[in-house]
């Protein structure tokens, strides 16, 4: 009887033992660093292209809005009225890019506002999912 119960506490243990370590925070091992979007920048599966030159944010698109993957340069081309079809290129002045943890926070002039989680070593994801992939590794 005393085995069973010595078993049967054992296993309790365990249990909270496995709970408690499951629930520990998963922190993102990616550190996001302004300086990522350089140089190369970021390229999305469909060809969109956002770069940091200098003090100005370069996008570069095509526009299909009938496509199902949708992305947060699509929402910025919207609101510049682009005409589906049409290729769209523009440098956004006043970049600001702050970071914390694995995200960044970019802002330029005419309202652009953008979002991203480094998610890989060259990998950011947008708020709408899709992502981004750059050529270059970070400098540590």
């Amino acid at each position: 009887m005393k085995k069973i119960i010595a078993l049967l506490f054992f296993c309790i243990a365990l249990i909270f033992l496995l709970v408690a370590c499951s629930e520990e925070k998963n922190e993102s091992k990616f550190i996001a660093k302004a300086s990522d979007f350089e140089d190369s920048g970021f390229t999305s599966r469909r060809g969109q292209l956002i770069v940091v030159i200098g003090d100005e944010l370069m996008i570069s698109a095509n526009y299909d809005p009938q496509s199902k993957a949708k992305s947060s340069i699509d929402k910025i081309l919207e609101s510049q009225q682009v005409k589906s079809g049409n290729h769209f290129l523009k440098n956004f002045k006043n970049v600001n890019i702050s970071t914390k943890d694995d995200k960044y926070y970019i802002s330029a002039d005419d309202g652009v506002s953008l979002e991203f989680q480094k998610i890989g070593e060259r990998i950011i994801v947008d708020e709408e999912g899709m992502e981004y992939y750059t050529q270059e590794y970070s400098e540590e």
